[in-house]
């Protein structure tokens, strides 16, 4: 997009056929000339963002987004992860023992003996079998952040309201630029759709950061 003024008001107008020429902007099937006023973007930035990012109600929009968009399956691994640490613990607790038991044999043909040296080998497949086990649900697991990060990524936001309501256009330029603010339009839905990034550099690089995303008609 391109900015413009006219008619007495700043415009953002779409480069396509400026770059690429009418036949193929016909071709994809993308209107000759796109353009939204700057106002309206504007509204919706600060509408959008005032609730997502700085307003009361932005961390419980979170997570009915985040329990929305949950990853399918994320609970019951980390319930089965759980479960086989537990079980992990268990089998290394009875090893200890089954081993304890063997020193005090010093007979290797003792009854005590070949029996602990049996339950020692079952425990031991069962242990391999709960790490090979273990390594594979965390190889699979989600590469996104966890709920919680984002959440505390989110409640670290400090309130910007006043410098997005009362700010200069070059200071608008900073705090857009800083969470990444991207507006898509559509025409012919007439809607206008809105993503922000939270970079972990605005805040704790520790943190981890999520896209949230807001669309609506216009």
């Amino acid at each position: 997009m391109e900015g413009s003024h006219q008619r007495h008001a700043n415009w953002y107008r779409c480069r396509f056929v400026t770059l690429r020429g009418p036949k193929a902007a016909d071709a994809a099937g993308h209107p000759r000339v796109l353009g939204i006023k700057e106002d309206i973007v504007l509204d919706a930035a600060f509408d959008f963002l005032g609730r997502r990012l700085f307003g009361p109600e932005r961390l419980r929009l979170l997570r009915e987004e985040l329990a929305r968009s949950a990853t399918p399956g994320s609970d019951e691994r980390d319930r089965e992860l759980v479960q086989l640490a537990r079980e992990a613990e268990d089998v290394d607790r009875a090893l200890y023992r089954r081993a304890l038991r063997l020193e005090e044999h010093d007979d290797p043909q003792h009854p005590v003996v070949a029996l602990a040296t049996h339950r020692i080998e079952e425990l031991g497949a069962r242990r391999s079998a709960i790490t090979s086990r273990t390594h594979q649900l965390e190889a699979a697991a989600p590469t996104e952040p966890r709920p919680e990060e984002i959440e505390a990524l989110l409640d670290s936001i400090p309130d910007l309201t006043s410098v997005m309501q009362q700010g200069t256009p070059d200071e608008l330029r900073e705090l857009f630029a800083a969470f990444d603010l991207t507006a898509t339009y559509d025409q012919r839905g007439r809607s206008l759709q809105l993503t922000a990034t939270l970079s972990p550099a605005l805040i704790d690089p520790e943190s981890v950061g999520d896209i949230f995303h807001s669309g609506g008609r216009i």
